[in-house]
């Protein structure tokens, strides 16, 4: 068992924590925790003291294979669920059919992949809960072209960023059907706490501009945003060779990525070299996709990989983990693909594109909105 999937299990087995408080995220665990930690993690000879980890929250994955990380949460008291990526930066939602919200007529410009902006209104819907953590009532960005979606008997609502957990690390662990909210002490003695949870093997990078982590495609240093929501790893087609159509396979070489009224089309191709400090993803598939700003490390690289942010250091580890046998997914994605020879509609006239020669300052991420 990884570090990553010993701080999960001790933690299901001393399951309370108390003292929890959106203004402070002050996460107190208990002794048995704590001491739970020190023992799986010494025992896998890494250091990690106790004191340097203040708190946590667990929680499943809700989905499949290869769906979105899916969290459990609680609107009002009523059970519902959210999809977590890195790559957004606030909390959006769909049409919110039969929730009653309210029209705070406020509007945000949402930026999508780095390329579209388009105005959409902030809504509030009442008191949001993630396990223990009282979130208060957050502001939502309405996409109303989005429907509610649901796994289970919970309504799927919408898409939580990295905004939200902004004073957390937070441990997407696809591999084992985890996720998990950690606050670690800054003092000076725990800065490599987090390293020392996740295990040996983990490559550690800098995130930057908001949420871009440096990546090499054939040679060139590029900028990807961690988006666990993107099914497939998605590059913009600039940066790769032109990807022709295989006339043995008509239908199997292409996809269209839908960002509501934005239908982006994409092609199937390989990257020859794609590294990532010492992780090689080297022959990757991938899609490649002319109106995209950055590039999208997907689902499929989540799936095989235990990931841990560090907003409040600004750091990411990344570790290869093989995952455990799975359910079957539901294809459960906030953004959808479609694949095979599906046409391409035009934008609805609301989204404007941006001049990709004046982007200095624009947001990025896969989606961001500002005030």
């Amino acid at each position: 068992m990884s570090v990553a999937g010993a701080i999960l299990h001790s933690l299901a087995r001393c399951s309370f924590i108390r003292h929890v408080t959106r203004g402070t995220f002050c996460l107190v665990l208990p002794l048995c925790v704590v001491s739970c930690l020190a023992g799986e993690a010494l025992a896998q000879g890494q250091p990690a003291p106790p004191d340097c980890i203040e708190g946590a929250v667990t929680l499943p994955l809700l989905g499949g294979s290869g769906d979105s990380p899916i969290i459990p949460a609680t609107l009002n008291g009523r059970p519902i669920a959210l999809y977590f990526s890195h790559g957004f930066d606030k909390l959006y939602v769909g049409n919110m059919d039969g929730f009653d919200t309210y029209d705070t007529h406020r509007s945000g410009m949402i930026t999508t992949n780095g390329i579209y902006t388009d105005p959409q209104p902030i809504i509030q819907a009442g008191q949001l809960a993630i396990g223990p953590l009282d979130m208060g009532t957050p502001d939502m960005i309405q996409l109303e072209d989005y429907p509610t979606q649901k796994i289970g008997s919970r309504p799927l609502i919408g898409v939580i960023g990295r905004e939200a957990f902004s004073h957390l690390a937070v441990l997407v662990d696809m591999p084992h059907s985890a996720f998990a909210l950690i606050r670690f002490s800054r003092d000076a003695a725990c800065r490599s706490a987090p390293a020392a949870l996740i295990g040996a093997g983990a490559q550690a990078l800098p995130l930057h501009g908001k949420g871009l982590i440096p990546v090499s495609i054939d040679g060139v240093a590029r900028d990807f945003v961690l988006d666990a929501d993107t099914p497939i790893t998605t590059i913009p087609a600039i940066w790769l060779d032109p990807v022709k159509d295989d006339p043995a396979d008509p239908a199997g070489n292409s996809g269209v990525a839908l960002y509501g009224t934005i239908h982006s089309y994409l092609k199937r191709t390989t990257v020859k070299s794609m590294r990532m400090g010492a992780i090689s993803l080297d022959h990757m598939s991938v899609y490649a996709q002319d109106d995209l700003g950055m590039g999208l490390l997907g689902t499929d690289f989540f799936q095989n990989h235990i990931v841990l942010f560090d907003d409040p250091d600004d750091r990411v580890y990344l570790l290869p983990s093989a995952p455990l046998p799975q359910k079957p997914g539901e294809n459960l994605h906030f953004d959808r693909f479609r694949t095979g020879r599906t046409s391409v509609e035009d934008l609805s006239g609301r989204a404007r594109r941006i001049d990709r020669k004046n982007r200095a300052g624009q947001s990025t991420g896969v989606r961001s909105g500002l005030p």
